[in-house]
Order: structure tokens, then C-alpha cells, then sequence
């Protein structure tokens, strides 16, 4: 169980030093043993997933599950790092009309004498 554990933890240091370098992983261990939490550390900005553990060892064994590992890796540091586009509906403003805000006059000028 011990062996399993500490190859988890190597799976898991490989795949995101892929991701990025500068990326730093702490592994924990979650009560029912079934599961690993990650705390993911870039700088100053931080953020928590949690893995099965039959994914990180698996993803040992073959590339695709390696490739569906360093995607989640991935997607959570990219959610810490960037910060979401702003919902542009939200804010929306009211259009003018075309031609200005003026309203229909006669035209001035060569007019009745």
C-alpha cells in the first residue's frame, strides 16, 4: 500500500512538471484512502483537486490516462492562473439611434415666403 502511495506521488510530480516547471504539488492523503488531494502552487496563487487513486496509477500504465491526468492538471492551473473573460451581456448598454439623439424637424432654409 506504502509502494502504491509513493508511486502515485511519482506519477503525479512527472506529469506536472510536463505541464509546467514552475509548477509545485503537494499530495495529500484524503480519509478512505481512496482518493489524493493535490494542491496545486504557482507563485503566489493556489488551487485543489482531488484524484482517484486508481487514475494516477493507471495513468502509469498507459498514455491515454497519462493524457487524461496532465489534462486536469492542466485545466486546474489554467483556471488559477487566468482570470475568466467578463460576461459582456451582462453590462449591456442601450444603443443610440442613428443620426443622433435629435428628433424629426422640417428643414430650415429655403422654406416657404
Amino acid at each position: 500500500m506504502a509502494d502504491e502511495r509513493q508511486e502515485a506521488r511519482r506519477i503525479i510530480a512527472e506529469v506536472a512538471r510536463a505541464v509546467d516547471r514552475r509548477l509545485a504539488v503537494e499530495v495529500r492523503e484524503l480519509p478512505g484512502g481512496e482518493r489524493l488531494g493535490l494542491v496545486l502552487t504557482h507563485g503566489n496563487r493556489h488551487a485543489q483537486i482531488e484524484l482517484p487513486v486508481s487514475a494516477v496509477m493507471a495513468a502509469g500504465e498507459g498514455a491515454i490516462e497519462r493524457n487524461e491526468l496532465r489534462l486536469r492538471l492542466k485545466r486546474a492551473t489554467d483556471t488559477m492562473l487566468f482570470k475568466p473573460m467578463p460576461d459582456h451581456r451582462l453590462a449591456v448598454k442601450p444603443v443610440a439611434p442613428p443620426g443622433g439623439q435629435t428628433t424629426f424637424r422640417t428643414p430650415r432654409g429655403r422654406g416657404r415666403r
